[in-house]
């Protein structure tokens, strides 16, 4: 069966009120949700937990407004995206990006501590981007999305994606470059 068909189905299920398919979807979506809230609550884990707990009530009780005009992956992340900023403004909060954990598997010491070095050097370079810059940076990739979904995510164009994107990989690269000088 195809995933967004599935996710779909399950939506549909949830409208019925039907709390499997709820829990289903949180055992489908609920890890990377839960990634991307941590990064947008400035990597506060129980918060982002919180907020998600947040965002699956929110799907359940929009789960009959749901309309299929984008994946259900993409209205989840709607949801999440709203419920951070929500947290981010009443606890004055900033996002981080990237994941500490990433990539530190199947490598000797010394490699893992050039990996992490590199990767601090990277989120401190992201975290310099403007905010519309690393949210769609961070969207795109780190969360899978597609340059349409993002637009649809955050309101925009679908050109503002690009040349946010464009922006952000051009200041990136600036930096870094600049670093290793």
């Amino acid at each position: 069966m195809d995933f967004d068909y599935m996710d779909l189905s399950l939506v549909q299920a949830m409208a019925k009120g039907d709390v499997r398919a709820l829990e289903e979807l949180y055992s489908r979506h609920g890890q990377r949700l839960l990634n991307y809230l941590i990064g947008q609550v400035g990597g506060d884990v129980v918060l982002a937990e919180e907020i998600l707990q947040n965002v699956m009530l929110a799907a359940w009780k929009a789960a009959s407004n749901f309309r299929g005009d984008s994946k259900v992956r993409t209205w989840l992340i709607a949801i999440a995206r709203n419920q951070a900023i929500n947290a981010r403004r009443k606890h004055r909060l900033t996002s981080v990006p990237l994941n500490e954990a990433d990539g530190l598997h199947k490598t000797g010491p010394f490699e893992q501590l050039l990996r992490a070095s590199e990767r601090a050097e990277v989120r401190e370079a992201i975290r310099q981007l403007p905010e519309d810059q690393r949210e769609t940076l961070e969207l795109i990739f780190y969360h899978g999305l597609t340059g349409p979904e993002a637009a649809e995510l955050q309101g925009v164009a679908l050109g503002t994606i690009k040349s946010r994107l464009h922006r952000a990989k051009e200041t990136l690269k600036y930096i870094l470059e600049g670093r290793n000088e």
